[in-house]
Parts: structure tokens; C-alpha cells; sequence
């Protein structure tokens, strides 16, 4: 079964961004708000620690985003844009690592999660989640969008593969790489080592196409 031509997916993370906001103000905040995440964690992130970290003050980043859940959604937001321009570029035929394709995309991905900083920024958001309903749902839409986005373009990819093996391996590919964050993130020595474990996923890439990837 041949995957069905659809239209590109939607992500449903729209931050909030005051009109007339510059990009370079809003990128300049938002990598002060990820540092500020990365070093002090979500108990001590505040929209003042934020304002400090970026050189402005409390006020003038509340005209920008008016309150600490739409900071953290845009974070959310830019954080999600950098996973989705790295899959144009292992997955869509301009891509600059178009050559090394899903298996390459996939070892990227795992080395990715189990860096300090990717560590340290999902699991704050996580303990985010769990206390507050709104950044719970945008961190199900960041999984949601990734998701769809790595299965769109999968299937643009590989035209002649089956569209439940897609999504099927798309979201065990999913689990197993956030899998590495919780199982490899802080502890790199286990029984089986990291790079055992990125070498068993490759096979299952194969399922795609029996003639390789």
C-alpha cells in the first residue's frame, strides 16, 4: 500500500508575539529563557530571572509575552522549529543531509537526547507538565508535531512504503529516543551500552524498504 498524497501537517504551538516585536528580540529572549531553564531549572525559572538573563526589564518582557506559560510556549515553539528543519534537511530531496536518510536522521536524534542541554530542558519541561495544564498540552502538541511532521516526510520519501509501518515504526522510533534521554541521559555506562542500542534500532529502519535505507 502506497501512502496517500496529504497536506503538509499543521503544528498547533503558536506562540504569542506582541506585533511589531522584532525577531532578533524575540530570539534573543527566547535563548535567555532556555539558558535560564538549562542552569537554574523550573523551580527557580521566572519571567524576572528571564528578564535579567536577557538585559531587560520585568516589564518590558511582559510586553512581549505577557505571562510565564506564553514564554514558555514560545520556547516550546523554537525549540520544536529546530527538530523540524533538521528533518527537511535528512528527509526532503533539497536536504542538506538528504544522503544519509532516516537511519542518519534516527543517530542524530539519539545522540541529540542524551546531550546535557537536551536533558536538562526536556525533563524541567516535563516536571513543567505535570503541574500545569496548559504547558502539558503544548508539550503533547511538540510530541504530536513531530510526530506527523518526521511521518510526512517519511512517506514523502519512501512513496511505495506502508502507511501503518510509517506511523507504526515512526512513533516506537519516538519512544525509543526518549527512551535514551530517561535510560542514557544521566548514566552513559549500563549493562548494554548506548552505542549497542544504535545499532539494534537500525534494522528496524529497514522495514521501510528490505533493500535499505
Amino acid at each position: 500500500m502506497s501512502v496517500p498524497k496529504k497536506s503538509r501537517p499543521q503544528t498547533k504551538i503558536t506562540p504569542f508575539v506582541k506585533n511589531g516585536t522584532s525577531q532578533a528580540t524575540v530570539t534573543h529572549i527566547l535563548e535567555c529563557a532556555q539558558q535560564v531553564l538549562v542552569t537554574c531549572g523550573n523551580a527557580k525559572f521566572t519571567t524576572r530571572r528571564v528578564a535579567e538573563a536577557a538585559g531587560i526589564s520585568p516589564g518590558n518582557l511582559t510586553y512581549h509575552f505577557p505571562s510565564k506559560n506564553e514564554l514558555i510556549k514560545a520556547l516550546v515553539a523554537k525549540i520544536l522549529e529546530k527538530y523540524l528543519i533538521h528533518f527537511e534537511e535528512s528527509l526532503s530531496l533539497e536536504g542538506e543531509f538528504y544522503a544519509e536518510g532516516l537511519k542518519g536522521l534516527v543517530r542524530w536524534m539519539m545522540v541529540d537526547a542524551i546531550k546535557v542541554e537536551t536533558i536538562r530542558i526536556f525533563r524541567e519541561l516535563w516536571v513543567m507538565a505535570l503541574h500545569d495544564e496548559q504547558i502539558c498540552q503544548v508539550v503533547d502538541d511538540f510530541y504530536d508535531a513531530m510526530i506527523n511532521k518526521s511521518a510526512y516526510l517519511v512517506g514523502l520519501r519512501y512513496p511505495t512504503a506502508d502507511t501503518t509501518v510509517i506511523n507504526e515504526l515512526i512513533h516506537l522510533l519516538a519512544t525509543m529516543i526518549g527512551g535514551c534521554m530517561v535510560i542514557y541521559g544521566t548514566s552513559k555506562i549500563r549493562a548494554v551500552t548506548f552505542e549497542r542500542i544504535t545499532e539494534m534500532t537500525m534494522p528496524m529502519i529497514e522495514q521501510l524498504d528490505p533493500q535499505g535505507i
